[in-house]
């Protein structure tokens, strides 16, 4: 019989920190990358890009950072995280299973 895998504190807390750290990464990196990109084909080119793609550009990346936030929510599950423990990838080490000192030393 397996020690089940404690139980995960904050889980919406963890999405919402996922959600926080992919817009702190994505936003300046996609502007930055897609405001390289306009001023080459400015100068290069004849090409105008109307400003609205920073709009929508910045919707995908609000859509995906909700997604990682929802994936996060998903591994918090009990099973789901109970099933990354097996694979080394749970909210606790794969050898602290059943440890209880390492359990609650990882929850304080």
């Amino acid at each position: 019989m397996s020690t089940p895998v404690p139980e995960i504190w904050f889980k919406t807390q963890r999405a919402l920190r996922s959600i926080a750290g992919s817009l702190i990464v994505l936003v300046p990196l996609a502007n930055g990358v897609a405001a390289a990109a306009i001023a080459y084909l400015t100068a290069q080119t004849d090409v105008a890009v109307h400003p609205v793609v920073f709009v929508w550009l910045n919707a995908i990346v609000a859509v995906t950072a909700l997604i990682i936030g929802l994936v996060s929510r998903i591994m918090a599950v009990p099973g789901v995280n109970e099933f990354l423990t097996r694979l080394g990838l749970g909210s606790v080490p794969k050898g602290s299973v059943g440890d209880v000192n390492a359990i609650n030393a990882t929850n304080h």
